[in-house]
């Protein structure tokens, strides 16, 4: 689907202050992510999310809603975020060893955060964002505005493709069957660095066929390069607050 002009103005003029080009330098530049870098051909569809007719999509303003949630969550620590919240993710800090729940709140009482998909770990943090979001972006210590850094783009293929329901609007689940799967894919690889993209496209492929050897049901879809580029930047641009279930929200048991 294409996305209209409109919305891609809102995108780029959010995410594009700042951005790390894509052989990983430290520099940052004022000049905003090309559009036509990240919008596929009209033919790959399957899984860009499309918000333009959601309801539930708010304005700048609803943003401090999910601030308050976690605020009044007494619990919750952050929220782990990619196209949507991750659900599944492992989080070591310290002695504590926790997965990330419903929306990707987890609790966690120490530093650092290290972040493992399975066994593979994707990154660490030395401290929370002050708005307790933790983008993929952010597991890299890099710019939020760098929605097409490889690096990103190769967990967030791996993160989208593996939601279990194939709808990342309702955020992104991946199960235990799936991560004992990934770690076997990933066990010759020692960081994200190291994978190119044709590595997590067969990773990818891989996970996907021996789930549905043994089950012929499974939903899960492959997302392309590009659509999990233009998923994560919506994902910055808007708001998600009005996208979770904000009565269950503070019900989730840690």
């Amino acid at each position: 689907m294409q996305l209209n002009t409109l919305k891609l103005t809102l995108i780029f003029f959010i995410a594009g202050s700042t951005f790390i080009g894509c052989g990983g330098s430290s520099s940052s530049s004022n000049t905003a992510p090309s559009v036509t870098d990240i919008i596929p051909d009209t033919n790959v569809t399957s899984k860009i999310i499309d918000n333009v007719q959601d309801p539930l999509v708010g304005t700048a303003l609803e943003y401090q809603d999910l601030f308050q949630l976690i605020k009044t969550n007494t619990k919750a620590t952050a929220i782990v975020i990619d196209a949507h919240g991750i659900e599944g993710l492992h989080i070591n800090c310290e002695i504590q060893d926790v997965q990330t729940k419903q929306y990707g709140l987890f609790e966690c009482d120490n530093m650092p955060l290290n972040i493992y998909l399975g066994n593979f770990k994707i990154g660490t943090l030395t401290k929370i964002p002050k708005d307790k979001i933790i983008y993929t972006q952010d597991v890299l210590n890099l710019p939020r505005a760098a929605t097409m850094h490889p690096d990103v783009t190769k967990i967030s293929m791996i993160l989208q493709s593996l939601d279990e329901d194939a709808d990342l609007s309702n955020g992104i689940t991946i199960t235990q069957e799936s991560m004992d799967l990934l770690d076997n894919e990933l066990e010759n690889f020692s960081d994200i660095e190291h994978l190119t993209i044709e590595d997590t496209n067969n990773v990818i492929n891989n996970v996907i066929n021996n789930r549905k050897i043994t089950n012929s049901n499974v939903k899960l879809t492959k997302v392309t390069e590009k659509e999990a580029q233009i998923n994560l930047t919506e994902a910055l641009a808007n708001t998600p607050a009005k996208s979770l279930d904000i009565t269950s929200f503070n019900s989730i048991t840690f």
